[in-house]
């Protein structure tokens, strides 16, 4: 593992860690939102096997810094795309958990040939796909943290994370019936994100198929990543349409 960093147009320094091989298809690892590319780390081992893995670090997030009075979902598709360039890829893998499952799917959206295989594990597209709870805990916490901003550097920090949470993804129907590549959505049976919401997605992608994980929930990737990574895999390699549980 190396780890480098990327300044963008805006000034913003973009800090990722490579894995494996630049001959192998390049994946490009999406963190949720508050975390940053350590949360991948029990997972890594098996994907840099068979790819070129970037797990980067967000705008705002881990090491990654941030030029911008606020964190918006458009400019970290703007940096995705900027280091899509910078490594001359024409095409390459997402794998996206909760936010950057949501950063995936937008960027998917904007550009629709460049992503030809997606793994996005609880996206939701409006907050109608999640349960109230979880809207109900984000509202206190942006609550709390705006208080607290003017004297402490971390509150003052996450309140800008919590925005993306809660920024619009203004993704239509038409939006997702442009996506080229195969998708693979992700939830556990557990989950905070709706299964019908996800269904839902499913129907509208062009080449979608949706996995369930039983007795899961929301942060699989989390508990138990080895798991998560071994049910994906199969579809990441391209071929068998049903991993086994």
């Amino acid at each position: 593992m190396t780890t480098k960093s990327i300044i963008v147009p805006d000034g913003t320094k973009i800090v990722y860690d490579e894995y494996g091989s630049m001959t192998h298809a390049t994946i490009f690892l999406l963190h949720g939102n508050g975390s940053s590319a350590r949360y991948f780390k029990p997972q890594i081992e098996q994907y840099a096997r068979y790819f070129h893995v970037i797990a980067l670090d967000s705008r705002g997030h881990g090491r990654s810094s941030n030029t911008k009075n606020k964190i918006e979902i458009m400019a970290i598709v703007s940096d995705i795309e900027f280091m899509r360039k910078t490594f001359n890829l024409s095409q390459f893998i997402i794998l996206g958990y909760s936010d950057g499952a949501n950063i995936a799917i937008k960027y998917a959206t904007v550009y629709p040939n460049r992503v030809y295989r997606m793994v996005l594990n609880a996206p939701n597209l409006s907050k109608k796909g999640i349960y109230k709870i979880l809207w109900w805990l984000d509202s206190f916490a942006q609550h709390l943290t705006r208080v607290l901003a003017p004297i402490s550097h971390y509150a003052a920090r996450r309140h800008k994370q919590l925005h993306v949470m809660s920024e619009p993804l203004n993704i239509s129907r038409g939006d997702l019936q442009r996506v080229a590549g195969d998708v693979l959505l992700v939830i556990g049976s557990f989950d905070l994100v709706k299964r019908r919401h996800i269904e839902r997605i499913r129907q509208l992608l062009p080449h979608a198929e949706m996995m369930v994980i039983p007795r899961h929930s929301h942060f699989i990737t989390y508990t138990n990543p080895k798991k998560f990574s071994r049910l994906v895999m199969p579809f990441l390699l391209g071929g068998i349409k049903h991993a086994k549980n």
